[in-house]
């Protein structure tokens, strides 16, 4: 179910991580400020051939009752070319929980493509894997993520503040959740 998960909305395909998508990845994440938002440093093109890796063998683990990591290409439809990532996952504060993340490249930001990703996995995550509830952890600064967990219908539920010193890159960050609707087709 994992390793064949493929994904079509209007404009995107999201699918898991493939060898092959290095050098698109990489150009992706190391665009400038591309990590501006994310409290993780800046991977190296080693670092990034290591995630896609790492994430295929997480496809082969991953279960319907438990999620390690689910790392997913974002590729244009039309062009054929990856734009970014979206996925699921522990949370790093809270790892029973399970977050939706996304990252979009700088030439297609501002035209929905992130909300497009975010709305067609968050869809899986309720209708294919049937999890109970999925959270977002948002930089308050990134006024575009915060837009789009809105529009997805995450209500904003707490701040993390005084956490673990091996956590203190999360501090501040705003937690956000959505249950799984019974009707999640109105996503």
């Amino acid at each position: 179910m994992f390793l064949n998960l493929h994904i079509e909305t209007e404009r995107l395909i999201i699918r898991p991580y493939a060898l092959t998508d290095l050098d698109e990845l990489y150009a992706v994440v190391s665009e400038p400020d591309f990590y501006r938002f994310i409290p993780e440093d800046v991977p190296s093109r080693g670092d990034v051939q290591r995630i896609i890796e790492w994430s295929i063998q997480c496809n082969k683990k991953n279960t319907l009752s438990k999620i390690h990591k689910l790392n997913l290409a974002i590729v244009d439809r039309e062009r054929q070319t990856l734009i970014g990532y979206c996925g699921l996952g522990p949370d790093d504060v809270k790892e029973t929980e399970v977050e939706i993340y996304y990252g979009i490249s700088n030439a297609y930001r501002g035209q929905g493509i992130a909300y497009e990703a975010a709305q067609a996995l968050l869809n899986y995550a309720f209708n294919k894997i049937g999890l109970l509830k999925v959270i977002a952890v948002v930089h308050p600064e990134n006024v575009a993520s915060l837009r789009i967990v809105a529009k997805l219908g995450m209500n904003y539920e707490y701040t993390y503040i005084n956490l673990n010193p091996e956590l203190k890159d999360f501090e501040g960050l705003l937690h956000y959740a959505i249950d799984n609707p019974s009707d999640v087709d109105t996503l």
